[in-house]
Parts: C-alpha cells; structure tokens; sequence
C-alpha cells in the first residue's frame, strides 16, 4: 500500500480483469483422485524404500548416493523417505572433510569438485553442517576455479566439456543455498554463471534437450526463489528427457503419479475457492484486482501436503482480502475514509463507524469483515480456544501501518529509508496473510509462537517481512511513480543518498534483498533445526512470494511466468 487516489479514477491502473473464469475452474477435470492411483502411489512408494535401503546398506559409491537423494528432492517426493534419506545422508556426511569436502579418492580435482558442489548443497539442504569454504581448494593462485583453464600445472586432467558442463551446473546450484559472508558462493555462482549463459547461446543440438532445460532452469530460479511443486514439475520433464539418468524407473513413476494425485486435490480446492470469490459479486461494484487462483498457487507453494488443504485455501482468502484493502486504500478512499476503516477494525470491527463511506466501498469492507471473522471461527476450531484476538492485532498492526504510508502520500512526504522500513515492512502484510492459514495447520499453538508471526521483532519473520517490501517496491517502483506513487524503499533511499542515482539505489535494494535471502537461508538450513510444520510453511510462503517476481510483479499483475507455472502446476497433469 503506497498511496491514495481519492476520486481521480482516471490514474488508477486497470488490474481487474479475471484469467481464470470460474466457469472454467469448474469445468476441470482428471481422474486420478480414483482409489487406484493412490494405492499405486503407496505401492512405489515401498519399493523405492527398498531400493534405498539397499543403497545404504550396499557399496554404491557417493556420488551415486548424492544423485539419488539430489533426484527424490527435485521431483518432490524426498517427503515419504525421510528415514531412508537421513541413513544415507549420514553415510556421505562420513565422507565429507572439512577442508577438502568430498575426496573421492581418485586423481581428479574435476570430480573431486562436482561431488563437493553436489555434496555441498545436498547436505545443506538436509541441515548438515557443511562449510563453502571447501571451495577455495579448487581454486589457482590467481583466484580462478581450476577448471575453467582446463588443465592443471602438469597439463594433466584436460576436461571434457560435457564432464564441465555437469560442474558448473553443479557449482550453481550450491551457491544457491548461500549462507551471510560466504563470498566463495557468490564467486562460484558468477563464474559458472557466465559459463552456462554462453551454453545456452550455442546450437540446440550440440547438447542433451535435459541439460539445456535443466540449466535454463537453474539459472531463473535458485532454491529460494522457487517451489516445491514448480520444482517437481520441471524435473520430471528433465528426466522423462533422459532416461538413463535414474537408477530405477519406478522413482519417475512415483514422481508422476504423486505430482498428478496432489493435483486432483489442488483442482478440487480452486473450484471452492473459485466459486467462493464468484459468489461475491464484487467486481459489479468496483474494479479490483480478481487473483484467486494466483493466490490459490501462493498456498500450495507454502505447503504442498494433503494435509494442508485448508490452509492453502486459508492463505488464498488471507491473500484475496488484504490485495481488496490494499485496492482500496492505494486507489479509491480518501485519507479520511482510511481512517474510518483503520478504526474500525482498531476497535472489534466496528461496521457502524463507516457507515458513510461510498456504498460500493462499504460492501467490499464488509465482505473483507464477513471473511476475516469466518476464518477466525475455522482458526478457534482448530486450535480450541479464541482465536479473534490474534487475528485483529494482526489486522490493526497492518491498516495502522497502511494508514501511516497513506498519510505520508497525502503530504507528498518521502521519510528516511530506516522509518520506511519501519512501517513498509508491516504493510508487507505478511502478519495477516500467514497467521489464517498458519493456525490452520497446526494444532495448540502457544502464544508466543502465534505472536511471532506478526511480530517483526522476530529475526525469522523480520527477514520474510523485509524481503516481500523490498522485492514488491523494486518490481513496482517505475509503474507506481506513473501513478503519483512516490513513497518506496529506493525514493527513500535517494532521499537519504541525494549523490545516488536511481539505478545505485535499486542495485543498492538488490543487495539487501540478496543478503536478507542469504540469512533467511542459514535461520532456516542451519545444523540440528528442528523447525515445526508452521515454520516451514512460513519459510515456504516466501520462496513462493520470490518465485512471483522472477518475471515482474505476478502477485499484482498477469505475466507469462505466472500463467505457466498456474498451467503446469494446478491445470495440466502430467502424461503418464
């Protein structure tokens, strides 16, 4: 929420129109909610289990081991083999030095550093205590990785450029789980960078379809930046494409049938969540943005499972509420009419104190009351005593924030960047869009931890909090200032800076989003976390908020990366 446009409609941007007709939504179909699929699921499933439980007990050598474990997390089904994984992780982790990494035993540096790279982020996503610093190894006295000149000091080891290739790949997608202050990763993500850019710039037929589709996807989105369904669904195309790259065809088997199982549930839950929005009549009263299905898919990125069915539509609600609010303070109330809906919702959601606002504003914040109260019956149901109290304080916090940035619209105020963040970080609006769907996922939370998800007070949350504003003002910043929008992380940060051109306060905002992302990594990778399911959804949502601005802002407006990833995760199952 960055400003107000009172009754000069002529300014306001046109986001209203609807890509996915509920009457489409309803007419969706595929057949494998049948009892049949799902007990072939649970069938591959306890064959997989054998096969690596044979792997574990066998002698198959680390890097085998680290490509198993590296396939069942890509393709999304790493979730029913949690056991198994953490008995061959803990075999490898035997394997790993803490100043070379992984040591095949053979001559190679090249493949001594493919299975350190591999290595390095495999065992990190698991929680082991891995250190990148184990790169620096396999770099020359001038700073250069060893590979990149192809030989070493004996010219000896001359690299075939398809063994470099799967390296570089390789040594991306490790610098992918960065942790703070590891400038190794940030140099291993450059260089290998630059070389499979200049990959994808050659003939298609010089190499594997997979590669290509697989480096393509890598370097658009890094772990943090994408989901796990998303994830899913892009590997098993990579792997349909290379048939010799699994141990087992059963593994692509299950891949598929879990990933079109989950999406019979996803389908059932967009025609009720389609039908709710359909049913509310409220684009006869105003044009607002009509996002549910987009927000649906911000729900399966925080939690995928089954057992999150009413969170994910809870979030998509959450989600649909608070993009009305903010359509309605950015664009059509009065900073006076603000100030009646911030008070009243202060005050126990006291309809009668906007009894006068426009009647076409009324009944979209009374739909915004009606559902919030609704929610927070379904959150006191789950979690056996009152929920409401939460849920305002969550709610205040964000309209007495969006209030503020109002004000300083008004006035045509740009404060400091540290008093921006202060009260842009709120109007993120991560408080009240997680905590609905958040108490619906877990059972007796206890105070202190429901308070965290709105308190920024909490480094975990701050860093989710930061990382939604900033990225949201650096996709939004040239299309709000065509629309008087002047107040954002980087006018802020000029105004602090009046030396800083436009283009070194948006480098300077990418920096912090980068690093915000690199700590936010470690808080949720670092060794023996025992997070709860509620943590991991949070840590979740936001991977899936980043993965919406890849191609621009997807939360707010329809771009190609959107449509795609709505198409290929919630519409089209996969070919069996």
């Amino acid at each position: 929420m960055t400003s107000l446009k009172g009754d000069d409609s002529s300014s306001i941007p046109d986001r209203s129109f609807n890509q996915w007709d509920d009457n489409f939504v309803q007419s969706l179909e595929t057949p494998y909610g049948a009892a049949e699929y799902c007990e072939r699921v649970k069938t591959l499933v306890k064959e997989v289990k054998i096969l690596l439980n044979e792997m574990q007990s066998g002698d198959g050598n680390v890097m085998e081991r680290l490509e198993m474990i590296d396939a069942l997390q890509c393709l999304g089904i790493d979730r029913y083999f949690g056991t198994e994984i953490k008995a061959i992780l803990d075999c490898v982790y035997r394997y790993w030095d803490r100043s070379v990494g992984i040591d095949l035993g053979c001559d190679s540096s090249m493949k001594n550093l493919n299975a350190t790279a591999l290595g390095l982020r495999v065992l990190r996503l698991y929680c082991y205590d891995v250190s990148a610093d184990v790169l620096e190894n396999f770099k020359d006295k001038n700073g250069q990785f060893l590979f990149l000149v192809g030989t070493n000091d004996n010219n000896q080891n001359i690299i075939r450029e398809e063994q470099l290739m799967r390296i570089m790949l390789n040594l991306l997608r490790a610098s992918g789980v960065a942790f703070p202050e590891e400038r190794i990763m940030e140099e291993a993500k450059v260089f290998s960078s630059i070389y499979l850019k200049q990959i994808l710039q050659k003939p298609e037929d010089m190499f594997k379809k997979s590669f290509l589709k697989e480096v393509e996807y890598a370097l658009l989105y890094e772990w943090s930046r994408t989901f796990s369904r998303w994830e899913a669904r892009n590997f098993i195309e990579i792997y349909k494409l290379d048939n010799l790259r699994l141990k087992d065809k059963k593994i692509l088997e299950l891949a598929k049938l879990d990933f079109n199982v989950l999406q019979f549930a996803y389908k059932t839950e967009m025609k009720n969540l389609s039908s709710w929005w359909a049913g509310s009549r409220l684009t006869n009263l105003i044009p607002i943005r009509q996002r549910p299905i987009e927000y649906f898919l911000l729900g399966v990125s925080a939690g995928d499972k089954l057992e999150f069915s009413s969170s994910r539509i809870a979030l998509a609600k959450s989600t649909t509420l608070l993009s009305l609010m903010d359509d309605l303070f950015d664009d059509y109330l009065t900073l006076q009419q603000v100030e009646l809906v911030t008070k009243a919702i202060i005050q126990g959601w006291d309809i009668s104190i906007i009894e006068d606002i426009p009647a076409n504003f009324k009944r979209t914040v009374e739909f915004v009351f009606q559902e919030v109260h609704e929610l927070a019956r379904e959150a006191t149901k789950k979690q056996g005593r009152e929920m409401m109290p939460f849920i305002t304080k969550a709610w205040a916090d964000y309209v007495e924030a969006s209030l503020k940035q109002a004000q300083w619209n008004a006035r045509q105020h740009i404060p400091t960047y540290n008093e921006y963040i202060k009260i842009a970080a709120t109007t993120a609006a991560i408080g009240p869009l997680s905590l609905h769907p958040l108490l619906l996922a877990a059972h007796d939370l206890v105070d202190d931890a429901i308070e965290k998800i709105f308190n920024n007070q909490c480094r975990f949350y701050e860093l989710i909090w930061l990382c939604t504003r900033l990225i949201d003002d650096v996709h939004d910043y040239q299309d709000d200032k065509q629309h008087g929008q002047i107040t954002s992380a980087i006018s802020c940060y000029m105004g602090d800076h009046p030396e800083c051109s436009e283009e070194e306060a948006l480098n300077h905002i990418n920096y912090i989003i980068s690093q915000s992302i690199k700590e936010l990594t470690w808080e949720f990778l670092k060794q023996d976390n025992a997070l709860l399911d509620w943590e991991k959804l949070s840590f979740n949502l936001n991977r899936g908020l980043q993965c919406f601005y890849v191609f621009g802002d997807g939360f707010s407006y329809h771009d190609k990366g959107m449509k795609q990833r709505i198409i290929e995760v919630l519409i089209d199952p996969i070919q069996i």
